[in-house]
């Protein structure tokens, strides 16, 4: 059902008063191209030399001291973050394994690290059961995303165990990762105006996963503000599959006046010069709120 509340960005349109104190910036996409080997597990292939250049196109900015990417726990998702994250910086070369690049974006600190795994941006089907046969021959057709948002649902209410992977499961998996920095945004934002601190105004994360995943949250997100038809205008322009290598979307949460969070979520898609779907809109929290489990609340 169509939200009348969504409201198209646009700058000029904002009241005066209004002053964005600080942001934090999400962009999920998928990974770039990966290599093909039998003697690796799929946990451990990487970015072939051709993924790793994709990925590195996609980086803008030399300054990552207040940006940390994230993948799944398959090396080729935090392979393409940590260089979508730091390609452009001098030592980076774009010919690093996950681990070189691991070791160059984390020498200046201290603990931790540039690149985390969340389990969230992963998939996790089962392709000797009867859902995941049809996932699996959905894919090999071309139409994974469209099976996903028209059947997914309906086809795993009989699997206790493939509800997560449905149409509905991704959607709130990512839904949950953003509630995740609606809830950091207050903090941040204090942090962000207090001048003894000496951040910038915006934190950034990279978030890298699969096919399916991140494009069930956004179809999710376009069905509830602008209806099902212009959904599946949107699935029509992933051809029915899904975003390509290292496509996907951005998020920006807008603390506006030192205390409501504003929802900004964009993706254009284009083709030889023509756009072929735009999505610019403001996002009611409830929006998001509602794509997340109840069971996953109650935790």
């Amino acid at each position: 059902m169509e939200n009348t509340e969504t409201k198209q960005f646009n700058p000029e349109n904002r009241e005066a008063k209004e002053i964005i104190t600080s942001k934090i910036e999400l962009r999920f996409f998928r990974h770039a191209e990966k290599e093909s080997d039998k003697n690796k597990s799929d946990e451990e292939i990487e970015l072939t030399e051709t993924g790793r250049r994709q990925a590195v196109e996609k980086s803008k900015g030399t300054d990552i001291s207040q940006v940390v990417a994230f993948g799944s726990p398959r090396k080729r998702t935090q392979q393409t973050a940590g260089l979508v994250m730091g390609g452009q910086l001098d030592e980076i070369t774009g010919n690093e394994s996950i681990e070189e690049l691991k070791e160059k974006l984390n020498k200046e600190l201290k603990v931790g690290s540039k690149i985390g795994i969340d389990k969230r941006l992963d998939f996790n089907i089962d392709f000797s059961t009867d859902f995941g046969k049809k996932a699996l021959e959905a894919v090999k057709n071309g139409e994974y995303l469209k099976f996903l948002v028209e059947q997914s649902d309906i086809l795993a209410e009989p699997f206790k165990n493939s509800d997560t992977e449905t149409y509905s499961g991704m959607a709130g998996r990512v839904a949950e990762i953003v509630k995740k920095y609606l809830a950091i945004a207050p903090r941040w934002d204090k942090l962000a105006q207090d001048e003894s601190k000496n951040y910038e105004d915006t934190l950034k994360r990279f978030l890298g996963t699969h096919q399916g995943i991140g494009e069930s949250f956004l179809a999710k997100v376009i069905e509830q503000t602008k209806g099902k038809v212009e959904r599946d205008v949107f699935v029509s322009a992933l051809n029915n599959q899904g975003f390509d290598f290292a496509e996907g979307f951005d998020i920006k949460i807008e603390t506006v006046d030192d205390k409501d969070q504003n929802i900004h979520i964009s993706f254009k898609k284009e083709k030889d010069g023509q756009v072929l779907f735009e999505y610019d809109e403001i996002v009611p929290t409830e929006i998001i709120e509602n794509l997340i489990p109840t069971k996953s609340k109650e935790e």
